[in-house]
């Protein structure tokens, strides 16, 4: 009888599934897109769309404080990679990109970070990203801390906010 692999742990499933059912609609998302645009089918169902990954790793950072300012930010990564943006593009290089969002039903502790909110989109890894960060339980604000510098550490960091991409 052959052996199988043993199946992944919950929490581990948790983890891999989410971001994996995201990756396969954002590219049945982006040939079905293509083939709209040129009338004609894809080659390969799952290959980013023509343009998309020639981008490299390039993100745009929108955060409002909550208080109404609104900051925008833009992160080139790799061989155009700013010095001011280095250590973000790093952050995301450890982080394998962009947070997913925290899984559906996922117990999270009941305290309120603040009413930050950011929102990260553009292409890394060659597929498009399109992510909201909050600070509205225990779960955001841990999701928030890892993405560091990327997003800005929150007023009651050790930096009272200003660590961030410049303009």
């Amino acid at each position: 009888m052959p052996q199988t692999s043993a199946p992944l742990s919950p929490r581990a499933g948790s983890r891999i599934r989410p971001r994996l059912i995201r990756y396969a609609v954002a590219a049945a998302a982006a040939a079905a897109g293509t083939l709209l645009a040129v009338g004609q089918p894809v080659g390969a169902v799952g290959l980013p769309r023509p343009g998309v990954a020639g981008l490299g790793n390039q993100l745009t950072v929108t955060y409002d404080d909550g208080a109404g300012r609104v900051v925008t930010r833009t992160l080139t990564c790799g061989d155009a990679a700013t010095p001011d943006g280095r250590d973000a593009c790093l952050r995301l290089d450890e982080l394998g990109g962009p947070l997913a969002p925290v899984p559906a039903g996922q117990m999270c502790s009941m305290i309120y970070g603040g009413p930050q909110t950011a929102r990260v989109t553009g292409v890394w890894g060659g597929l498009p990203v399109d992510e909201t960060y909050r600070r509205t339980d225990g779960c955001e604000v841990s999701r928030w801390a890892r993405m560091v510098p990327v997003l800005p550490s929150p007023a009651d960091g050790m930096d009272g906010g200003r660590r961030m991409l410049p303009a």
